[in-house]
């Protein structure tokens, strides 16, 4: 097991768009005080997220506690095809972020739609790691992303659209994908520059949000998580 890096800090803003067309979004980050352009090509983002059995992470998030937890294996490209996965640690307070990432070579020709590796994948994850409670995968996310950076260098913003999510826990019917509209803009930024970021925002006038693709996608069944 390989560590990507020790521990990541930043902040982390989020705005929901449900009546914007996302290429009026990439027009308004151009033309915004930061002055955004491309950062790198789009590329579909895939998760899988997991919760203890009590639903720690997701009451933390439904709750409002300040400081909570999330885990997640992350990969691009195919929604299906598990390849070169990252496993992350997540933590958020308020809208500081810190995380850390670790590298899961030996987890290789995996099948989201298969629920034998989905099994597979968690026990890998418990047996690397030393959890308190035993981690189940939840659901899945996946969108397509693109990468925006200020001018000046300072300031990140991703743009994640085509939101999709697939049920797990409790649920061997891998065939249930469900679609969201909604698109969500996110900042990220040292945590010295939040005085800069927030006196510069000016034209983009959606209200702060603290949305989760991950909660908004385990509540809309919250009966089968219960």
């Amino acid at each position: 097991m390989n560590k990507n890096n020790d521990l990541l800090k930043r902040y982390e803003r989020k705005w929901v768009f449900d009546s914007i067309d996302h290429n009026q979004l990439f027009i308004l980050l151009n033309r915004s005080k930061f002055s955004f352009v491309n950062q790198f090509i789009d590329r579909k983002v895939n998760s899988i997220y997991f919760d203890d059995e009590h639903h720690t992470a997701i009451r933390q998030n439904i709750d409002g506690v300040s400081e909570k937890t999330k885990y997640r294996l992350r990969w691009y490209g195919d929604f299906r095809n598990i390849i070169n996965p990252t496993f992350e640690i997540k933590k958020k307070k308020g809208f500081e972020v810190s995380k850390k990432n670790f590298e899961l070579p030996e987890m290789l020709n995996y099948d989201l739609l298969d629920y034998n590796h989905i099994e597979k994948i968690e026990l890998l994850i418990n047996d690397k790691f030393n959890f308190k409670y035993k981690l189940f995968a939840i659901l899945t996310t996946h969108y397509l992303r693109s990468y925006f950076i200020s001018s000046n260098n300072l300031v990140r913003s991703t743009v994640d659209r085509n939101l999709k999510s697939l049920l797990l826990y409790n649920s061997r019917n891998l065939n249930i994908i469900k679609e969201y509209k909604d698109i969500i803009l996110e900042f990220k930024y040292d945590l010295n520059l939040d005085e800069y970021v927030r006196k510069n925002i000016g034209n983009i006038s959606s209200r702060f949000s603290k949305n989760s693709k991950f909660i908004n996608a385990a509540t809309i069944t919250p009966d089968t998580l219960a």
